[in-house]
């Protein structure tokens, strides 16, 4: 099986979107979508889309959205059948209440509406190192290793990162199918990170090569660690069910 990047991973859903998406006046809610989308729709024509974000300087920075509204994508709501696709795109590790978000994005959808996430996986190599260390470890990163001089600056990444629990590939799947929505793609690939090394820092890509390697080997090769993120595509199926948490109260 060929090995996923993130450039491979992320044309196998613009693939999947073409064939499921309506071509023309397709309503789209980028969800903490900020200044730049992700998802290039270029096979849809007349695309109304909606950006909600909880930072003004991104709001304000972007430049392709009918709908600016600065508000937390956890808490906002919008009426039933209000869009045929949502993005959460390098947003769901930074949010405290994930699972409040996807909610809303249930409610949100019209039925058969699809929900794109693309995320880290705190379960990787790389989300291991960004769970261990300080957020201001991660700028000094961005900005000494990738050259991002703006890096940490309002409206500029690294943002700081909580990783719930719920985050992770697994749970995340899990819920999401237990809310009502059915999986239609899943695939974790390398992530853009180590491209990113590799480029800009080939001695530092080459060390981290290998202390990967290491990582992998310490697992028995159950896990490659290199697959730093994932892309999962989810369709709304069912009405919402009654979702229990850990502590047994229910939660719809």
């Amino acid at each position: 099986m060929t090995f996923a990047t993130y450039r491979s991973s992320l044309e196998a859903v613009h693939t999947l979107l073409a064939k499921r998406l309506p071509r023309k006046n397709t309503r789209i809610y980028e969800a903490g979508g900020g200044s730049t989308s992700f998802i290039q729709l270029n096979f849809l024509e007349d695309a109304r889309i909606t950006v909600v974000d909880i930072d003004e300087v991104q709001l304000k920075n972007n430049h392709y959205a009918e709908h600016k509204i600065l508000g937390d994508i956890q808490t906002h709501a919008f009426p039933p059948n209000s869009f045929e696709l949502i993005v959460c795109y390098n947003v769901i590790e930074h949010l405290t209440a994930p699972d409040q978000a996807i909610g809303q994005f249930f409610e949100a959808l019209s039925p058969g509406g699809l929900l794109v996430i693309g995320a880290p996986n705190p379960n990787s190599f790389s989300g291991w190192v960004t769970r261990l260390t300080p957020h201001w470890f991660h700028v000094w990163y961005y900005r000494f290793i990738l050259g991002d001089r703006l890096a940490g600056q309002p409206g500029h990444v690294p943002f700081p990162t909580v990783f719930h629990p719920l985050v992770t590939p697994g749970k995340l799947i899990d819920f999401s199918q237990n809310l009502g929505f059915r999986v239609i793609h899943f695939q974790e690939y390398e992530g853009e990170q180590y491209e990113r090394i590799k480029y800009q820092s080939p001695v530092l890509g080459t060390f981290v090569k290998v202390i990967v390697g290491l990582a992998n080997a310490a697992t028995l090769w159950q896990r490659d660690l290199r697959k730093g993120d994932f892309h999962i595509v989810l369709e709304k199926t069912a009405r919402r069910r009654l979702i229990k948490h850990e502590h047994g109260a229910p939660h719809v």
